[in-house]
């Protein structure tokens, strides 16, 4: 699906806050009403967005400490490693990547402990290297508009 410049500021804006109306988000952006659903409902449609949610506050329910982990496996362990990730519930995201090592995990516990449990689990079909993180310097959204777009 080709992104005009309108598209781009109704992500924007969603991303910001999915909780405002189509009417207000409308017109900001110069659209009516059933325009912005229409478009919004492409949008929906086409993939772009996949879905709404909130952000919750990892502290705020008790999970205070997070942790990188860099996993390093065979071929033969990727689908158990799948597996476990999805069955971890301290799992917030794994991603697949190339180099030495295989899978780079981001996880959210409340005590020390609870990392040595998941260490312990994931280090059974591989090496596992964890940093623990000190703060979210960064977290974006989608680019407002990427570098490529011909708009910009």
């Amino acid at each position: 699906m080709g992104l005009d410049s309108k598209d781009w500021q109704i992500l924007e804006a969603l991303q910001k806050n999915a909780r405002q109306s189509l009417a207000s988000l409308g017109k900001r952006i110069g659209l009516s009403q059933p325009a912005m659903s229409e478009r919004v409902q492409k949008l929906e449609a086409a993939g772009v967005i996949e879905g709404y949610s909130a952000r919750v506050s990892l502290r705020e329910v008790g999970l205070g400490l997070q942790a990188i982990l860099r996993i390093r496996t065979t071929h033969q362990h990727i689908k158990r490693y799948l597996e476990l990730f999805n069955n971890i519930p301290e799992v917030l995201e794994a991603d697949r990547i190339t180099g030495e090592d295989c899978f780079i995990v981001r996880c959210a516990f409340s005590q020390p402990a609870d990392l040595e449990t998941i260490v312990d689990a994931l280090a059974a079909h591989g090496s596992v290297t964890t940093s623990l993180v000190l703060s979210n310097a960064v977290r974006k959204q989608v680019p407002v508009r990427p570098r490529s777009d011909p708009d910009n």
